[in-house]
This record gives C-alpha cells, structure tokens and sequence, in this order.
C-alpha cells in the first residue's frame, strides 16, 4: 500500500501516511482488522432494551441509599464545591484533589441543592452513564457480546454501587476510564485521528479529576512505547510521543497545583500497603465483600475459556484483534495497579477507592476475554447475578442505621442543634470532620479544631496537617477561644468514637492524641459542666462514628490543665 492510496475507505491524508510507513503496511497486506474502520456505535433494537434493562437494574441497586447522610469526604466535596468557582482550585491546593468533580458539583450545587439526595443524584447519574460507557467500550473493542458483558458487569458493580451514592469523584473516574482506554486501542487498532483525540481528551481529563490517573497515563504511555519499540513501528512511535504531548500540555496548567499538593497534602493518614493489600484491595474493588469470590471466578474463567478463545484467534483476523486488545487492557491495568502499589511506599496513598482508576480496563479485559466464548459468557452471568443478588440482599435486610452507615454526624448535629445557640463554640477534635459538621450545623458557631479556630469551617486544611498537629498546643489553640465564652454559652465537642487511622502510625499518633488532649482540657474545666451526650446511631457503629458532649459554661477561672 502507498501512502497516497486511501486507508480505511477515507482516513485523513496525515494518517494515511503513518500508516504506509507502518511495518504492516511495508511488509505484506494490512490486515483485515486493521483496514477496517470500526462498527456504528449502536447495536440493534435488542441490545438497547438489554443495555436500558441493565440500567435500571443499577439504578434499582443504588437508589435506596440515594438519601444516606454525608460522611468525611462528602462533606468536604460539598464545602470547596459550594464556593465561587474562581476560588475552588487555591482551595484545593489545601486538600489534595484536582479540580473537574468540583467544578462539575459546584454548579449541581445551584442548581439542585446541597441535601444528600440531591448531591449523591449527580454521582447516580454518572455511575449509569458508565453502564454506557463500558457497552459502548466493550461492543466497539470486541463485538456484541463483550459490550452486553461489560454493560453487565458495570451495571451490578459493588464499587459503582457504593460510590454511585457519594459525592465523590469515583463514578466519574471509572467512566472516563473505560472510554479512555477503548480510545487506545481503537487507534492503536485502525491507526484513526479521531480516536488519537478521543484518548487524548479523556486521559487529560482523567488527570483533571484523580490524581491516581497519573499511573494509568504512566503505564499507558510506556506500553504503548515499549510496543512501538519492539515493533520497529515508527508511526505508533510518533503517535504516542505526540499523544502524550498533547495530554501534558493540557494538563500543564495544573502541574504546579499538583506538585504543591504532593508536597504539602498527599494523603497523611494513608500507609504502606502490604503484599496482601496488593490482592485483596483489588478484589474488594471488583466484587466489594464478594470479591474473595469474584476476583479469582473472573481468573479461572480467563483459565477455563483460554482453548477456545486461542482457536478463535487463530481463525480470523477480527479474533487476532479482539485478542490483543484484551492482553493490552489487562497488562495497563494490572501493571497501573503495580505501579500505584509501589508508588504508596514513597508517598502512602493507597486505598480501595483511589483503585477504580483501573475499574475500566479491567472490566473490559474480562468482558474480552470471556464474552467472546460460552463458557466465558456463563462466568460472566454468575458474576453479575451474585453482585446484583448480594447488593439486593442487603438492601432488603433490615439495618435501623442504614442511613447513617457511613456516618453518624447528620444525627448528632440533629439533637445537638436545637441545645445550641448563634456564637456558641463547636470544637471539632478529628480535624477532618469539620466540613460535614459545618455543613450540618450551619454557619452559625465559631468552630475550632486542635489546631486553632478556623475562619472559613466549609473547608478541610490539609497542608502539613501532621506536623502542624504535632506542633499544636491545645492550652493556646482551644482554650482561648472557650474562654471568651460569656456564661451560659454552650460548647459542642464531636469526638470520633473510635481511634482513628492505622495503629501506631505518625498520622494516628498525632491526630488521636490530640483528641485526647482536647478531651482532657474540656474535662478538667470546672467552670465547664457537661450537660448532655449524644451517641445517636452509634449502632450498628458507621464507618466514620462520631459522638458528642455538650458542655454550658458557668463563671469563673479556666487554666489549662
């Protein structure tokens, strides 16, 4: 083929000749699989009604915990969010996130409010586009079957349903990482422009919205490099390189936000994983309580299915293609994995939900892998229908604290809030409670944290949170503040039931002795005299327990003590 002659039945004059100056294209006849341009996006009538069955069943599984109150993190998400637009990425620099789920819920916010049906819709809404996505995805990449397979599997994840009622980012990362890295091998596929951008766009937006995206550009990038390397494929050399360069280009706006926040933030009260962490975490975010299950069914079907598919591959071109792509969507996603693993022992920051960075590509490996077989097809069905029934099950069982399973806060500020008054004191003793304590009780109260009182309470301050922890005195940070009370003001203390953070790590030291210490000021006032405790929906205990003391002061000397 001459790079003058049309490729592809009409690919741009640029890319046609990239494409003559391949290996492929120099060598022998290209492929079939590689000249053809990919389907339309939309299969038939039946697949539709499959994929909108798909989609209210996920919406079935994660509407009843559309109301379930805020926890730590969403009300952190609500308090930078509910701020001028302008002002959202210097806060940020403060907490550790990029800006694109912030700018994204800020206007969600003036549009529909800040309650927690309210704000978990836009994390609902985006959790069932990924159902679309990853059809869409895993149809164009590997056929039919894949897309209805992917479709299901995203449609009955533990992780979307969990996070697809939380204000949080992850919906949206899983999203554009499954059309992120079927725009990979797409161009990589059919050597197409519009796919090049396509990839280009959603990983830079990717990198926009978690910082973890980082590893699956890295990983991208060098696959894809290592490929072109091994292949002697000059024209992928340069698409990458360029791809790549465009990606930095636009992220490069937020580079300097980034690195101050790497510097400065990171996540304090993460820590090194474990060999184990390494498996289990992983399996958690494929299969949640079920992934002990899941996780090693999904590998024994790729086991179990391997002879049929290798003689698919060698019967035609179209397989060859569905093949390679699922071994370069399982190796990005895996090597992702392995380089998020290593990279927490630099700077700690490995948890379960940073880890749906590589929901997409592994999703879509497994749907490649499996679909395309029967016995693939039937592992796939198993794994949907115990997602799908474990989720059911547990939304049928009775649990008198489901909506406050994340968090008891909403509950607590609710019987404190009618005790207290306009300019009493709430001191917040685990600092990264503020926000959703703010956002509970209102603006109302000066509020206070071991480290001092804090001007704007709507946001979480996490620069150097731990020494400046370590370094506080809570004799001159607290006390004053309470002091200037007159008599008859009230102070809150919300307190976490339990110790937080991993056990003797620096970030538990600091923060669970400094709860102490507060406890221990407040305690020995005798001008203070507690009045009243609220523990309300402390059982079953929430992931992020609170409890609260309400102390009214009388006249007299405070000292510290």
């Amino acid at each position: 083929m001459r790079g003058s002659e049309s490729v592809g039945g009409g690919a741009p004059l640029a890319l046609r000749g990239a494409i003559a100056e391949s290996p492929v294209a120099l060598g022998e006849r290209p492929r079939q699989w590689l000249e053809r341009l990919p389907e339309a996006p939309w299969g038939s009538r039946w697949d539709v009604r499959i994929v909108a069955a798909l989609t209210v069943l996920a919406a079935v599984l994660r509407v009843p915990n559309l109301g379930r109150s805020y926890w730590v993190d969403e009300g952190i998400s609500i308090g930078i969010a509910s701020h001028p637009i302008g002002q959202i990425p210097g806060l940020l620099r403060r907490d550790g996130s990029p800006p694109l789920f912030y700018y994204l819920l800020h206007y969600w916010l003036q549009w529909f409010g800040s309650s927690p049906v309210a704000t978990h819709t836009l994390a609902l809404v985006i959790s069932l586009g990924v159902v679309f996505a990853a059809w869409w995805a895993g149809r164009t990449l590997f056929g039919r079957a894949a897309g209805l397979a992917a479709a299901g599997l995203a449609a009955t994840s533990p992780f979307l349903n969990w996070y697809g009622t939380e204000t949080r980012m992850y919906t949206l990362v899983c999203g554009l990482g499954c059309v992120a890295v079927a725009f990979v091998v797409r161009a990589l596929r059919y050597r197409r422009l519009v796919d090049a951008a396509g990839a280009v766009v959603t990983y830079s937006a990717l990198l926009y919205t978690h910082n973890w995206s980082l590893y699956l550009f890295a990983v991208t990038v060098g696959v894809l490099l290592v490929r072109a390397l091994r292949d002697g494929d000059r024209a992928l050399l340069r698409a990458v390189m360029l791809g790549a360069g465009a990606v930095f280009v636009l992220y490069l706006p937020w580079l300097p936000s980034f690195l101050v926040q790497a510097r400065t933030t990171a996540a304090p009260w993460a820590v090194p994983p474990g060999v184990g962490d390494f498996f289990a975490d992983p399996a958690s975010m494929l299969g949640g309580t079920l992934g002990f299950v899941v996780a090693p069914l999904l590998a024994f079907g790729a086991w179990w299915t391997r002879s049929e598919r290798q003689a698919r591959t060698v019967a035609g071109g179209e397989q060859l293609a569905g093949g390679d792509g699922v071994g370069l969507l399982a190796v990005i996603g895996i090597a992702a994995l392995a380089l998020g693993w290593l990279g927490a022992y630099i700077d700690p920051s490995w948890t379960v939900r940073y880890l749906g960075v590589v929901f997409g590509p592994l999703i879509l490996a497994a749907a490649g892998a499996l679909a395309t077989t029967s016995r693939g097809r039937a592992v796939i069905g198993t794994v949907c229908a115990l997602c799908a029934g474990w989720s059911l099950i547990g939304s049928l069982l009775p649990n008198p604290s489901a909506h406050y399973a994340k968090s008891n806060v909403a509950a607590v500020a609710g019987a404190a809030a009618p005790d207290l008054r306009p300019g009493d004191v709430i001191v917040v003793a685990q600092t990264e409670q503020l926000a959703v304590v703010r956002h509970y009780l209102g603006p109302d109260y000066t509020y206070v944290t071991p480290t001092g009182p804090v001007a704007d309470p709507t946001v979480v301050n996490w620069t150097d949170l731990v020494h400046r922890l370590e370094a506080a005195n809570v004799c001159q940070t607290v006390l004053p503040t309470v002091a200037a009370l007159p008599p008859g003001a009230a102070i809150l203390e919300v307190n976490p039931v339990k110790a937080i953070g991993a056990s003797g790590s620096t970030w538990s030291r600091a923060a669970n002795g400094k709860v102490e210490a507060v406890d221990r000021l407040l305690a020995g006032q005798s001008s203070l005299i507690p009045t009243r405790s609220y523990a309300e929906a402390t059982v079953p205990r929430p992931f992020s327990a609170v409890v609260g003391e309400l102390f009214v002061k009388q006249a007299g000397q405070m000292s510290c003590i």
